[in-house]
């Protein structure tokens, strides 16, 4: 089965083509604001049932898939940050504590298929000096990543342990992901 992954992050098509899943794309606009009174779980599965229902529209007939990553420290939602200093302040506010990181996914036919659900993964940071920071900032770029960081980049610089799926951190579940293809296959089987 051949999706479509209406994102274009590149950590997303990374972990698709690892996992042998064969994907188009479709980079689709959305307001990604946050309504009010809305917790973070609630946005992004929101945000990527908008994203999958957006391109089900333009690919009718086809399965597509649609994910947003957030991370989460003291319920406060942390995105991407603008600027170093903020990519710097957000790492700082990470330092020594644990906080959580969710995506929400969505997978979506046009006519007959509407699945939504979000993955959490507890990340527990390292107590992280300035000039450790710094020097874990010099090898990535921040600015593209929620929280401003990547676990799979450098990520052992700064984190001291997960728990949940690795792969959520990156910013798909795609275990999870795998086991909603392989349901719908089945599915699809007995309908035909």
């Amino acid at each position: 089965m051949r999706i479509i992954l209406a994102s274009g992050s590149p950590r997303r098509r990374q972990l698709l083509a690892a996992a042998g899943i064969e994907f188009d794309l479709c980079e689709v606009q959305i307001d990604e604001s946050a309504l009010p009174g809305e917790c973070a779980e609630q946005l992004v599965c929101r945000l990527a049932a908008l994203k999958a229902a957006a391109a089900a529209r333009l690919f009718p007939g086809r399965l597509c898939l649609g994910a947003d990553t957030l991370v989460v420290c003291d319920e406060e939602i942390l995105g991407k940050p603008a600027d170093m200093a903020q990519a710097e302040a957000m790492l700082l506010r990470l330092s020594g504590r644990s906080h959580s990181v969710f995506t929400g996914v969505s997978l979506q036919r046009e006519w007959d298929l509407r699945l939504i659900w979000q993955a959490e993964t507890r990340v527990r940071f390292k107590a992280l000096d300035l000039a450790g920071l710094r020097a874990y900032l010099a090898l990535v770029n921040p600015l593209d990543k929620a929280g401003a960081y990547a676990i799979q980049e450098h990520g052992e610089r700064l984190i001291e342990n997960i728990e949940g799926l690795r792969s959520n951190v990156v910013g798909l579940p795609i275990e999870q992901v795998q086991e909603r293809l392989q349901e719908i296959m089945a599915a699809d089987r007995l309908r035909t």
